[in-house]
């Protein structure tokens, strides 16, 4: 569980065609589609920018669509197939990655869904 102090939380929001870009305090950014949630495909560009972050960012209420979404959603529902969002790192840990998972006999793929699944039960 995540203290207060090291919690991953939104610093700002970025917002494009097709999917919205969230920044976190961890300088990773979350690339997360509209079809995230029904609220967020049906909505128009003004209603998306009308936003305010919750509780020092750890999540997000639209006002036009009353719709909240939290980066601790976000990131348990990665590992749903119906909602596939985009998780950036870096060149470093991409290479720790493949070095961990070439040791284990593991594809990097496979490593990260299970680190990621091991999070969400955590």
């Amino acid at each position: 569980m995540n203290t207060s102090k090291n919690r991953i939380l939104i610093k700002s929001i970025g917002f494009g065609d097709e999917k919205m870009y969230i920044e976190l305090n961890t300088d990773k950014v979350l690339s997360v589609p509209y079809s995230y949630t029904e609220r967020l495909s049906k909505a128009i560009s003004e209603d998306l920018k009308d936003y305010r972050l919750i509780a020092n960012g750890i999540g997000i209420h639209f006002n036009k669509i009353d719709e909240d979404i939290s980066v601790d959603g976000i990131i348990r529902d990665f590992g749903n197939q119906s909602k596939r969002i985009n998780i950036s790192v870096s060149e470093s840990f991409l290479d720790l990655a493949d070095k961990y998972a070439k040791e284990h006999n593991m594809s990097r793929s496979a490593l990260l869904q299970k680190a990621t699944m091991e999070f969400i039960a955590s």
